[in-house]
């Protein structure tokens, strides 16, 4: 090759012309491996950001939200039911005209009357007995817990 020549290839790199990697490290029982990797978020926690609560203050919203979610069987619905169903009875036999002094007439005319309101007042009562209503307890819970919007 001339020195004129515009040409110009470096010699091909050799095995004996590099340096040779020092892959040595020192191995100790308390040798500690950190890994770095990107992760992905959703959309949704992108703008999001972190608010400290109490662990008290979200054992006191459990609790509520438990009492609340606790499952109960409705007596005082039954009671309703009964209450409708006795006073639809006994309006239903009046235009039926029954005789005085039957079954038929003392159930419709006399018990049905007595169950209405017994089963009525009993709704009224066992209504009244659970205390505090979802509603009042979810006002409490929101009240105790830190609104993220006014944390910004």
């Amino acid at each position: 090759m001339s020195a004129d020549s515009t040409d110009f290839s470096p010699p091909p790199a050799t095995a004996t012309g590099l340096p040779a990697a020092d892959v040595r490290a020192p191995v100790t029982e308390d040798t500690v491996v950190h890994q770095a990797f990107p992760v992905r978020r959703p959309e949704s926690e992108l703008n999001d950001f972190m608010v400290q609560v109490r662990a008290s203050t979200l054992h006191r919203c459990r609790m509520r939200l438990a009492r609340v979610t606790k499952a109960r069987f409705p007596w005082h619905e039954v009671m309703l039911g009964v209450s409708s169903l006795a006073f639809g009875a006994f309006l239903g036999a009046l235009p039926a005209d029954l005789q005085a002094g039957t079954r038929q007439a003392i159930a419709f005319y006399t018990l049905m009357p007595i169950v209405g309101v017994g089963s009525g007042v009993a709704f009224f009562f066992l209504r009244l007995m659970p205390g505090r209503d979802a509603a009042q307890e979810a006002k409490e819970a929101l009240a105790d817990l830190p609104d993220p919007d006014k944390a910004r």
